[in-house]
């Protein structure tokens, strides 16, 4: 499965995905097997590094649903 991890997250980006920087992909693995979940992660993590590009490649692989467009993306409706 897919995670943050394999995006070479380093430990101030972990602190603003995810809240903590002492998650491990294990621990992650471990609270959550859907690969939407970990989508949306990866998409916070691009959305923060700037790379807008790579984040809606991410966003666009998350179905559509009230939780994308009012939780995930919502900030991507303001410009």
């Amino acid at each position: 499965m897919e995670t943050i991890f394999e995006h070479n997250i380093t430990k101030d980006e972990l602190l603003n995905v995810t809240g903590s920087s002492r998650w491990t992909r294990e621990k992650i693995l471990e609270l959550s097997d859907s690969q939407i979940d970990h989508y949306t992660m990866i998409y916070r993590l691009y959305r923060y590094r700037g790379d807008y590009a790579k984040a809606k490649e991410y966003a666009d692989k998350i179905p559509d649903t009230v939780h994308k467009l009012f939780e995930t993306c919502n900030h991507d409706f303001a410009k």
